[in-house]
């Protein structure tokens, strides 16, 4: 009887899940070896580009055809096309890929004349630079005991050495030492950034006073302007100066012809001029 059951157990079992053969696997359709005959040697050349593509890569960037021949340097004034191409590294020959506009243009920013820099590679093999320098409006000799001239841009910032042959026709601001500008709220760049506000007010056509010589600062009584006519110290403080210079024409109407006995023009306060006279000498 036990034999039986074994027996009827096998045949249920093999009715319901189907006769398998042990020692063998599946067996692949038709389908699915077709699939396989195209699939293989796809996957064998992909792993065939992905291998060599390093090396085409370093072909096409080495290739003549992507060779730099032109770097074209645009609106420059002060400093040569030259240097230009110098300092940002790129030469004609090298290849076009190998140009890193964004450190070309970080080197280029270094330079103490060149304020905003852009540089773009035209393919197959030209490179355009694009720089804005910077324009000195005046010039800041610096008072700390040691010779110092140094341009300064209308935004403030100093940023070149005066050299023995570069032009000095600016309006000089004095009175500012170089441990002054070390820190951006520190006296020094307010103290510069009114006096070139000082500067641009006085030469807004004003018939009364001729071009701006020197705008001195001191920490006490702000900015003393001295225009090259009248040949005056103008004593303006730190505020106001447009004001305070629209009250200047009805003094100086009154000294006409006599200016070199003045030895300055107070304007410090809203309501009133001083003026001081030399001492005569006996």
């Amino acid at each position: 009887m036990a034999g039986a059951r074994g027996s009827a157990r096998r045949e249920l079992v093999g009715r319901l899940f189907g006769a398998r053969n042990r020692r063998r696997g599946p067996r692949l359709g038709p389908t699915v070896r077709a699939s396989l005959a195209v699939l293989l040697p796809a996957v064998a050349v992909l792993g065939a580009l992905a291998f060599a593509a390093p090396y085409a890569v370093a072909a096409v960037r080495r290739h003549p055809y992507f060779a730099v021949r032109e770097v074209i340097v645009r609106q420059t004034h002060r400093v040569a096309a030259d240097e230009i191409r110098r300092v940002a590294g790129i030469a004609p020959g090298m290849s076009v890929w190998d140009v890193d506009a964004r450190s070309a243009e970080a080197r280029l920013r270094d330079h103490d004349w060149i304020r905003a820099a852009h540089v773009r590679r035209e393919l197959p093999h030209r490179v355009v630079i694009q720089v804005r320098e910077e324009r000195p409006v005046a010039i800041l000799a610096v008072d700390d005991g040691k010779a110092g001239e140094f341009y300064v841009a209308a935004h403030g910032r100093v940023f070149a050495r005066v050299g023995a042959g570069d032009p000095r026709d600016f309006p000089y601001v004095t009175g500012i030492a170089s441990s002054d500008l070390r820190d951006a709220d520190a006296l020094g760049p307010r103290a510069l950034r009114r006096a070139l506000g000082l500067v641009r007010i006085a030469g807004r056509g004003s018939a009364t006073l001729g071009a701006v010589s020197e705008v001195h600062v001191d920490r006490t009584r702000g900015l003393t302007l001295m225009p090259v006519r009248p040949a005056v110290p103008i004593e303006l403080g730190w505020t106001g100066f447009a004001e305070k210079l629209a009250r200047l024409p009805r003094v100086l109407a009154l000294w006409a012809g006599r200016e070199k006995e003045i030895a300055t023009l107070d304007l410090l306060f809203d309501d009133e001029i001083i003026v001081r006279t030399r001492t005569r000498r006996t």
